[in-house]
């Protein structure tokens, strides 16, 4: 066997064994186990969404945290107990750009830009689309 193929066995290997984000689902009931328990989206707290909400194309958020929630109520009953609730619309909070799903450029058009707490330089938050 040759040294390439020998160094590219062995990378695919070990690349094989890096755990994929830190999450794994238990054997017995393919639950995940250490799934977070919510992630920020324009400075905002999103947490799992329920299969009711999702369905709906809504987020799991907060009801203070939201601008237009949907008309049915109690449809993240996993999180009900933390005030949360499906919604269509989140504001627009200062945060990070990469939780605006933005980059930092040096131009970009207004109607793309939000509020990136990270840019610096005379650089805009700019949505990628």
């Amino acid at each position: 066997m040759s040294c390439k193929v020998f160094s590219y066995l062995l990378s695919v290997l070990l690349i094989a064994q890096i755990p994929i984000n830190g999450i794994s689902a238990g054997t017995d009931d393919n639950e995940i186990d250490n799934a977070p328990e919510y992630y920020l989206l324009q400075g905002v707290k999103v947490y799992p969404a329920d299969r009711e909400c999702a369905l709906l194309g809504g987020l799991c958020v907060h009801h203070s945290d939201c601008l237009e929630p949907t008309t049915n109520r109690g449809l993240c009953p996993a999180n009900k107990h933390r005030g949360v609730e499906c919604c269509y619309e989140l504001p627009l909070r200062p945060a990070p750009c990469e939780q605006h799903l933005g980059i930092c450029m040096n131009t970009c058009a207004e109607y793309l830009q939000r509020p990136g707490t990270d840019c610096q330089g005379g650089q805009v938050c700019c949505v990628l689309v």
